[in-house]
């Protein structure tokens, strides 16, 4: 198995989530090719997680998990001498295929116990992780979770704060704005206020962020609008129920707030001998606490994910299953 081919066979099958299924089915046709056991976790219609063992009778004790879904639009497959190219080149197909390779050199080596996990959703609400947390096996010690991390070993990962915030005004002829009340002023004064708070920090995963990331309120330059709204996301270092403490002192009576999404900050699994980083990005690691203690690492720049020069190096890719081989012997002999 090679991982660069590999790679560029994943890239050629778009996988946009929520519409996963050629690939997933795809994945599982390889995986069957190969011998191995594959389970098909059920998640919504015509989408599901795949859980896949040397055998039907292995009792993993390590699992590499990746996600299958990718973010649109696609981008199609190139390729030179150093880099591949391409939609999921490195967030997330460059790391599944490198996993497979690992997995499959461990089971030759008579490491059986090894599982894969692939999921859907990742790139939206993590979905397929949730129904995976459902499913653990009970023989599971640790699930390594790949994204592009450069091959470094990630020990921490921010939490996510996600809301939207409404306000309520009353609308008027805006030539008479003392008749009315602007819900757009409104909110505007309680994104201030948060915009200029002092958010918590941690001398390890460092300062907590908020992005306002959607505003919208009235619809007509002479009318006072009556309602408002805007989305925010917290990259949380601390605890969301601090931010959600300072978030609520300041929108007080002004406003309403609609939460959409929250986890906490994640400590992860130190080794000896690898370089350990910290990251801001959301991943699969807080909803797969069944899995066991949890680890992150994988090849690939996560500045390059999501643009439309991803890309990952060869280079990358085969150092990525070197270090999935040794991790996996360092972990089922700790």
């Amino acid at each position: 198995m090679n991982p660069i081919s590999l790679t560029k066979e994943f890239i050629q099958i778009q996988s946009p989530t929520p519409e996963e299924a050629e690939f997933t089915r795809y994945v599982e046709q390889v995986l069957r090719e190969l011998g191995w056991h594959v389970e098909q976790q059920p998640v919504e219609e015509n989408r599901w997680n795949l859980f896949a063992t040397p055998a039907a009778d292995s009792r993993p004790v390590v699992v590499f998990c990746a996600h299958l879904d990718t973010v649109a639009p696609y981008v199609e497959l190139q390729e030179d001498d150093e880099y591949i190219y391409g939609r999921g080149a490195c967030d997330d197909k460059g790391v599944m295929a490198a996993m497979i390779t690992a997995a499959l050199q461990l089971a030759d080596e008579d490491h059986l116990g090894i599982g894969l996990l692939f999921t859907v959703g990742e790139e939206v609400d993590s979905v397929g992780a949730k129904a995976a947390n459902e499913h653990a096996p009970d023989s599971i010690r640790y699930t390594l979770i790949g994204e592009p991390t450069n091959n470094t070993l990630i020990v921490g990962q921010k939490g996510i704060y996600l809301i939207d915030i409404q306000t309520a005004g009353t609308s008027a002829h805006s030539a008479y704005p003392h008749l009315g009340e602007s819900a757009v002023t409104k909110l505007l004064d309680i994104l201030e206020t948060i915009r200029t708070a002092q958010l918590p920090g941690d001398p390890e995963l460092g300062e907590t962020t908020v992005n306002i990331s959607r505003l919208s309120g009235g619809d007509r330059y002479n009318v006072i609008p009556d309602a408002a709204g805007a989305g925010l996301l917290f990259r949380v270092t601390t605890s969301t129920r601090e931010v959600e403490g300072i978030v609520r002192e300041a929108v007080g009576d002004r406003g309403s707030i609609r939460e959409l999404n929250r986890s906490e900050p994640q400590r992860m699994v130190r080794i000896p001998g690898y370089e350990q980083g910290v990251v801001a990005f959301g991943s699969d690691v807080p909803y797969l606490t069944n899995w066991g203690e949890r680890l992150m690492l994988g090849p690939g720049d996560i500045h390059d994910a999501h643009t439309e020069h991803e890309r990952i190096s060869k280079h990358a890719l085969q150092e990525a299953v070197a270090h999935y081989v040794h991790i996996a012997k360092y972990l089922v002999s700790h």
